[in-house]
């Protein structure tokens, strides 16, 4: 059988984008829709939409971890696909795998915490209904829940995530998902005054994700690579003296392109030092295979805080058309 050149071409260039996926598989990001620079619609974002920022995404990443199945006072009673955007992240990238017959991107899908009883668990039972929607399109897409952000500060606010990762892991085992938290406060394992319920809360785990960022005044990626290192290691080694099998990962780290940030004063936050800092974690995740997730993937210009806004690795056009930028290069994304 004759196979044409362009056939070939495919072909070869579908193997070389599936090695390279391999070869960044502990390198992910963190990722929400939220809503563009111009209005605050949290339903802004279409799943065609959702499904092109991820075709962007694996021009380096391969899994994405969320933050929100997106139930509010508007949707709580509506269907889970429905509500805003962040709803569709498990969907978008199912169908993404879908079209390349293959789980080229692998998904955790977030809770949000909410004060509200039944929203929570709105939210709680969304998360599902979006994993098995995804993994019915293309198995192996969505591999776990993240039952809330940085919401452990104290004994009970740690009790109440406890009790989400409790209450969900036969469930979750069933559709034969993972179930954890992401938490910023993993140093305290140790001696903090938080100690007691992390302890409880790794007995329970699947898997910790630990927020971790550079330390003040950053001004060398090697340096501020290093010192999450050790704090990483100190953090898993910690975590392991209570459950062995927990996998430790990081859940976010990032450095800001522009403005002041917690750690940073403006003249340190740049597209160069952002550049570097990627690279220098990318580098550290894949020596040492430890699943890192970015943050994060596109700039949010609707936070408050000059530094806040400019996390994102791409930005969105700036008089808010259809196409994105990749800040370090300046490459566009129609």
């Amino acid at each position: 059988m004759k196979v044409s050149a362009k056939i070939v071409f495919c072909l070869l260039s579908y193997v070389s984008f599936l090695v390279n996926a391999q070869n960044i598989n502990y390198f992910g990001v963190a990722y929400s829709p939220y809503v563009k620079s111009d209005g605050s619609n949290w339903n802004t974002y279409s799943l065609e939409d959702i499904k092109k920022m991820m075709r962007i995404m694996l021009t380096y990443h391969n899994a994405i971890s969320s933050y929100s199945m997106g139930v509010d006072q508007w949707n709580v009673n509506g269907p889970w696909d429905k509500a805003n955007s962040n709803c569709l992240i498990a969907r978008a990238a199912a169908q993404v795998n879908r079209d390349y017959n293959s789980v080229v991107l692998s998904v955790s899908v977030g809770v949000f915490q909410n004060d509200n009883p039944n929203m929570q668990q709105k939210e709680i039972d969304n998360a599902f209904l979006a994993a098995e929607d995804a993994n019915r399109i293309r198995g192996g897409t969505v591999w776990g829940l993240v039952f809330t952000n940085e919401h452990v500060v104290d004994w009970n606010s740690g009790q109440k995530v406890l009790n989400m990762i409790r209450n969900n892991k036969a469930r979750a085992q069933r559709m034969g998902l993972k179930v954890g938290t992401r938490i910023h406060i993993c140093q305290q394992i140790w001696n903090g005054e938080n100690r007691q319920i992390l302890i409880e809360i790794a007995k329970a785990s699947d898997y910790i994700m630990c927020n971790l960022y550079p330390g003040p005044n950053s001004d060398n990626a090697d340096a501020a690579v290093k010192g999450i290192s050790d704090a990483y290691y100190s953090s898993r080694d910690g975590f392991w003296q209570h459950n062995r099998n927990l996998e430790v990962m990081i859940g976010e780290t990032g450095w800001a392109s522009g403005g002041e940030t917690f750690f940073n004063p403006p003249h340190l936050n740049t597209v160069t030092h952002q550049k570097n800092f990627w690279n220098a974690m990318k580098n550290w995740a894949n020596s040492n295979r430890v699943k890192v997730h970015m943050f994060e993937a596109f700039d949010e210009p609707w936070k408050p805080g000059s530094g806040e806004k400019q996390f994102g690795w791409w930005k969105r056009a700036p008089d808010n058309s259809n196409y994105y930028i990749e800040k370090s290069t300046g490459r566009r994304f129609d």
